[in-house]
């Protein structure tokens, strides 16, 4: 079987564990799910402290801009950084690219699928061999859900992607602000 399934009948198609198994499963997984959670709100709290230094001058200002910081998605949050990264490479002399920032902004994004199917997720609800349901989708011809199989190696993998785009974003965001300010 594929690692996704996308199917109007998946429901119906999956074979429930048993509650035994269930445990097990939770038990074995749980921890590696907490650390996708961990990497992500730290990928989140960066992405609030560079919107920051991007915008203030003043640290004392930090508290009003959190007022509308705290309201943001994480999606916003990305675009807005995203947008005021672009502002810095169109006015001053980075060596940075419209590119960089394509890709930059396409790893954050990735982060926050990859983080959205462990936090909408119906782990109770696991299907043999590890299969999860990650969304259910309504279109004219009936509700779809999507189920991807989830593993140690595969929850390992995902904690490692956001944990390294956390480490990249940090590293743009210091070359970025080194350029600007002439320390590069």
């Amino acid at each position: 079987m594929s690692e996704r399934i996308f199917s109007r009948n998946a429901d119906y198609e999956l074979d429930y564990v048993s509650e035994e198994e269930l445990d097990r499963y939770l038990e074995e997984i749980v921890p590696g799910i907490g650390w996708v959670v961990v990497y992500f709100n730290s990928l989140e709290d960066h992405v609030s402290d560079f919107i920051r230094e991007a915008i203030l001058r003043d640290p004392f200002q930090d508290e009003r801009l959190d007022v509308f910081l705290a309201e943001m998605m994480f999606a916003g949050k990305c675009r807005a950084l995203i947008h005021l990264y672009g502002q810095m490479i169109e006015g001053k002399a980075v060596q940075f690219t419209h590119a960089d920032l394509n890709a930059l902004e396409a790893m954050l994004f990735e982060c926050a699928s990859r983080r959205n199917e462990y936090a909408h997720a119906d782990w109770i609800g696991v299907r043999a061999e590890g299969y999860v349901r990650v969304k259910a989708q309504s279109k004219k011809t009936g509700v779809f859900h999507r189920y991807k199989k989830f593993d140690l190696a595969r929850i390992k993998e995902d904690a490692d992607y956001i944990s390294t785009a956390r480490f990249k974003l940090v590293e743009f965001n210091d070359t970025i602000h080194e350029q600007l300010w002439g320390r590069a």
